[in-house]
């Protein structure tokens, strides 16, 4: 595209004021050395002017409120995806926590906190390893029950 025909797509924008300041430069040096594009601008220019005149349409009470109420309603449930995902950090972390606390208490508890280090394929390891997974997956399947009751109550409301 040369660089006439860059100009001219800017002259109706030109005319009305809504080009930036290196662009109406731009215009300006052009019109000055081409006939064709200042007839063109010249066309334009009583036209943006009479735009202007026109009066701005307002938006209606009913579509201002709802638009607001969406926009609340997007707010206030990012806000709400926001909590629930620094909730769920913090349960899984103090989880993690709470898994790798109890390892030393339960060999403690057993009588075997000298073998805490040395792991050791017992019954007793096992049944412990079984308890834990057990608990993770009630915690998972209690968050999932949770998640589906939340979404159908937000759909209630």
């Amino acid at each position: 595209m040369s660089e006439h025909d860059k100009i001219r797509e800017l002259l109706a924008l030109a005319a009305a004021g809504a080009v930036t300041a290196a662009e109406e430069k731009q215009v300006a040096e052009h019109v000055r050395s081409c006939v064709s594009c200042s007839n063109e601008l010249d066309t334009w220019r009583p036209i943006a002017t009479e735009l202007r005149r026109l009066p701005t349409p307002q938006p209606s009470s009913w579509l201002l409120q709802t638009t607001l109420a969406r926009a609340e309603a997007k707010l206030t449930e990012q806000a709400e995806r926001d909590w629930n995902r620094r909730v769920m950090i913090f349960v899984v972390a103090f989880a993690w926590l709470l898994t790798i606390a109890s390892w030393p208490v339960f060999h403690f508890v057993s009588g075997r906190f000298g073998s805490l280090l040395e792991p050791q394929f017992s019954p007793t390891w096992i049944s412990f390893t079984a308890f834990t997974a057990l608990g993770w997956l009630a915690g998972g399947v209690a968050a999932v029950m949770l998640a589906v009751r939340h979404r159908g109550e937000r759909r209630l409301a």
